[in-house]
Order: C-alpha cells, then structure tokens, then sequence
C-alpha cells in the first residue's frame, strides 16, 4: 500500500487553486428569439394537420435552448346549447408532444431526421427519465400535480390533498392553455452549436389523425380543439468578425464541420393476433447504438397508440391502487437477432429481467415503478454498444445484417380474459449519425 501511496503525484486541490476562469469575447451577443410558423396561423386533426417552422440567419444556434411553443384550444364549447354543460378536454399527457404523429427536420433541403409515430416514441423516451426531468417537461407542458384527489385515496392519506393518483395525465383545459416543449430531435440533443448561416434549419410537425387520439375520452370530456400561435424559441449567438471569418475560410478551403447526434427510426408491425410471433426489420445504419420494443393493444378511454407501453399482465389488473396483477404464468420471452449475432445470449424471460436490462441501457434513475411497468409502461431496451461512454462502438448493419426480433407466449394465462394478446409491436432503432457541414451545402453519415 505504501508503495503505491507513494507514486501518487501531487496535485492543487480546487480550493487553493486561483487562477480565473476561461472566457469567451469572442461572443459578442446572444438573442433569445421566435421564428414563427409558415402559412396559416390555426392548426387541427380536421384542417390544416402540418406545422412548419423555417430556421435561418446569420447566427449560431444554441441546441440547448430550443423549443416549441403553441396555444391548445377547447372548440367544443363554441355553440354550446342553452343549459347544457361545458366540457374540458383532457390530454393524455402533459408532454405536449402527444399531439404530434410525425416529426421532420430538414438541414439546406436534406432530410436528417423523419420520425413516424414520434407521439408515443416521445412518450417513451419522457418515461425514461428521472422524476425531475419528468416535473421540469411536465411544467411547461401540460402538468397539473396539484389536483386533490380525496375520492381515490383515504381521507387518512396524506397524498390525497395534493397528488392526483396517475400522475401522467395531462390537466383539464376549460378554454386555452399554452405549451413548450422541446421535440426529440437527436440534432437538439448534442451540445455544437448550429451555424444558420451554412446549415439553415426547416421543422415539420404532424398532428394526429384524429383529435381523440391525444385526449381521454369520455362523455364528459370534449375533444374539439385547435392549436393556434405556434412559435420556435431558441437563442441565437453572434461571434465577433475574427472568428467568423476564420470559420468561412475553413469551410472555402474544402474542409468540413462535423456534427455528431443520434437519432431514431421508428416503426411497427402487427403481432397477426399470435402469441408466439416475430418481426423482421431491415435498415442499415453504420452504428446501431441501442434498441427499445414496446408493445401495444386496442385503445382504451385512458390507453391509446399515443400511450400504451402494453404488457399482457395489464389485462389482469384490478383496482389500480389496491391490485397488483404479477402472475409467473403470464411471463413471457423475448429475443432479438442481428445477423448472427443474438442479444441477450439467453431469451429474456422476465418483466425483472427486462427492467434489469432497460436499467442497463437508460441508468438507475429511470421513474418507473413496477406496477406500471408490468401493465402500461413496459419498454424494453438493449444495449448494443460494444463500450458505454465513447464514441461509435454499436453494431453495424450495413452489409445487410436482417434485425429479428422474437416474442413466445406473449398473453395472460388466465382463460377468462380475451384479447390479452398484443395488436401491434413497435421498434425504435437509436443510431449515430454525422452532419457533415460544407460550404457546397450538408451530407448526413449513417
């Protein structure tokens, strides 16, 4: 012990350290601007369903900052008849997201991110998080925590006077509310900053098919709405002429500025009402860094494509408060293949298992509690990086690798419920990719 204690070298601890903090002149202005959408200035399921945001300038784009904003609108009340009463509407969820089937990014008329389905993968990734990240969405969402719920719990639990007990819906909206949210482009999720000027931005946001499919339904909810005075935030920064000048001499001179994201791709298949069934998917990607399948069943009033993360056990539960409806016979297995290559080795054969590998993949600090977990928030994720932490170690598919992925004995084992199979099963590919920035225009490396 001494021996290695004594070739530890010395080094100034923080505290006795002085010397100033780096700075940055060579920034001379930050904007916190809106761009605003293009065309029309009212949005719905019935009338005009995409949204599109034209990003440009002179500027550089702070990723981090980046935001949507909207006012979502109660129409239902319009021409409501004398004595009749008024209805709210009721999302979902309080990610906004929720409203919004498909996403699109486009880089100087290059598509780098198209995203089907980006409600519930959204959905998906917020459920993923910590519970501060999830309150932070949720406060500029649509969150409503403080509602008092004394009819579901007793009068002697303290919960009861501020906590509604599924905490994942949305807020009632009698009229209007306003919403932020940052959509799930792996773009807006790396830290380099976006020159404008050579890279300039264009966003596309698809609403719903239908105005029921991000709200609640019931006879006592509305679901007429609109979405009206939608707006881009973000901060812009301005480098001084010197800097400015040195990046456009870099990119006259042929060179490049590469920018490193990950991003989605998305997509579903039908389980053909089979309990033991399979889904094959080609795509090739460079670096496939992870996967996550989620499963789904018919909508509900409260579960619909946009949120069920379905699991057969779902379909035994009971009182939601009071039941749990963990059975070991309605365990079932899953596997995926990538060419040769299987992962795990061994099926996975447990919603335990399952939470243990998601763990693996997302962290500790995912708030999931296991109720929700083996009812409607089942999410299962596969590491497929060779190394955690560095840089392009996933798998490569792009010598034509098929991805297979296999379920046995996906149903409840109780012969009174019906339809416990899955309908369909959705998989989410998360992969690197390079914006390759060039004074001739971008190129995208998958």
């Amino acid at each position: 012990m001494e021996h290695h204690v004594q070739s530890v070298d010395d080094a100034l601890i923080g505290g006795l350290s002085y010397k100033l903090k780096a700075g940055a002149s060579y920034v001379t202005n930050r904007r916190s601007v809106s761009y605003f959408a293009s065309g029309g200035n009212s949005y719905s399921s019935n009338g005009v369903k995409v949204i599109k945001f034209n990003l440009n300038g002179d500027q550089w784009l702070d990723p981090s900052t980046f935001r949507v904003m909207f006012q979502l609108n109660n129409t239902g009340n319009a021409n409501l008849a004398e004595g009749a009463t008024a209805k709210s509407l009721h999302p979902l969820s309080w990610n906004p997201a929720a409203f919004f089937r498909r996403a699109r990014l486009l880089c100087a008329g290059v598509v780098l991110e198209d995203i089907d389905d980006f409600n519930r993968l959204s959905l998906m990734v917020t459920s993923l998080k910590s519970q501060d990240e999830q309150l932070s969405i949720a406060a500029e969402g649509f969150g409503n925590f403080d509602q008092i719920v004394d009819n579901i719990l007793s009068a002697n639990d303290s919960r009861s006077t501020y906590r509604l007990h599924n905490f994942e819906q949305g807020g009632l909206i009698k009229t209007s509310r306003r919403a932020v949210f940052k959509p799930l482009f792996g773009l807006f999720e790396q830290d380099k900053l976006i020159p404008l000027r050579y890279a300039p931005l264009v966003i596309e946001l698809e609403l719903v098919n239908n105005p029921g499919d991000a709200l609640l339904s019931a006879s006592t909810y509305s679901e007429h709405w609109n979405i009206t005075d939608t707006q881009c935030k973000c901060d812009l920064l301005t480098l001084d002429n010197s800097l400015d000048n040195e990046y456009a001499s870099h990119l006259l001179s042929g060179k490049s500025l590469p920018i490193n994201f990950a991003t989605w791709s998305h997509t579903n298949q039908s389980t053909g009402n089979d309990k033991n069934f399979s889904a094959n998917i080609h795509r090739a990607l460079s670096r496939l860094k992870s996967i996550f399948i989620t499963l789904n069943s018919a909508d509900t009033e409260q579960y619909k494509t946009v949120n069920n993360f379905y699991h057969p056990m779902a379909t035994a539960g009971g009182v939601p408060q009071n039941d749990d409806p963990y059975e070991i016979e309605d365990e079932h297995s899953v596997q995926i293949q990538i060419g040769s290559k299987v992962v795990p080795e061994y099926p996975i054969s447990s919603v335990t298992e399952a939470t243990y590998q998601l763990k693996e993949l997302v962290g500790s600090s995912t708030h999931i509690y296991g109720r929700w977990y083996r009812t409607h928030r089942y999410i299962i994720g596969l590491d497929l990086e060779k190394i955690s932490g560095a840089g392009f170690t996933g798998m490569s598919t792009k010598t034509g690798e098929q991805l297979t992925i296999n379920f046995k004995d996906c149903d409840s084992s109780n012969a009174a419920i019906t339809n416990s199979i899955p309908t369909r099963m959705f998989c989410a590919l998360h992969y690197d990719c390079v914006l390759n920035i060039q004074d001739s225009g971008v190129q995208v490396l998958d």
